[in-house]
């Protein structure tokens, strides 16, 4: 007992005295956040990457909160990834990557849509992606849960899986009720109606008519009804 009752006293010692030298470390003067080293896409401001990791400049790189830090600059908006580190003596370094834009999406203005599920300012944007439209106007971060944003990415990601073709030809996802979206293919602006509620099997149906040309380049086709109506043309 008197053997246990030593140890414990040894191992508390220890803690306290290597706690005594991390405070006594932390205090020097030569540890002292200096230097923030930052690199991110050139749309994320370098001033607001430093402001959202709250690293206070001129306090011991020992007590900055890394974990804190990289959670919330995780959570900015076109982030993927976060990589933050101590370099001594005295820098940070932060390194973001940008998400990748798969969609682009309409409400109040053009923004691109993360697989993550958010909205990411684009500007002009030069390359063409899928238009989502029939969203209703709200703050972009007001999107992040939303279903039909869900629904999109999950259309797009089967639709390149049923038809390569037809997934190139797509320029817009149209929602047009709570259980309705409408899909338009370039060229000629074919427009097909689908039921979201078991859209695989209607994306696998519309790929076999793709492949045996009915679609065409004109012409609107209504799938709601479990079966294929051509509404005009073909």
């Amino acid at each position: 007992m008197k053997r246990l009752i030593g140890a414990i006293l040894i191992v508390g010692l220890a803690l306290a005295a290597g706690r005594y030298a991390f405070i006594k470390l932390s205090n020097i003067s030569w540890f002292c956040l200096a230097d923030v080293s930052i690199k991110c896409p050139d749309n994320i401001e370098k001033q607001q990457v430093l402001n959202t990791s709250r690293l206070k400049i001129g306090e011991s790189i020992f007590i900055q909160d890394l974990v804190r830090a990289g959670d919330a600059l995780l959570r900015m908006p076109g982030v993927e990834s976060v990589m933050i580190k101590r370099k001594l003596p005295s820098s940070v370094e932060i390194e973001l990557e940008p998400e990748e834009v798969v969609l682009f999406v309409k409400t109040n203005k053009i923004y691109g849509l993360t697989r993550a599920l958010k909205l990411v300012d684009i500007g002009n944007p030069i390359e063409f992606l899928p238009l989502v439209t029939g969203l209703s106007d709200k703050r972009s971060q007001d999107y992040q849960n939303d279903i039909k944003l869900c629904y999109s990415l999950a259309l797009f990601d089967k639709l390149q899986l049923s038809s390569k073709n037809l997934s190139v030809r797509l320029s817009e996802i149209h929602f047009l009720e709570s259980d309705k979206v409408e899909l338009i293919f370039d060229p000629g602006g074919v427009k097909v109606l689908l039921p979201l509620r078991n859209y695989p099997e209607s994306l696998d149906r519309l790929a076999t008519l793709d492949n045996t040309g009915i679609l065409g380049n004109s012409g609107s086709f209504d799938m709601t009804a479990g079966k294929m109506v051509v509404k005009n043309g073909v």
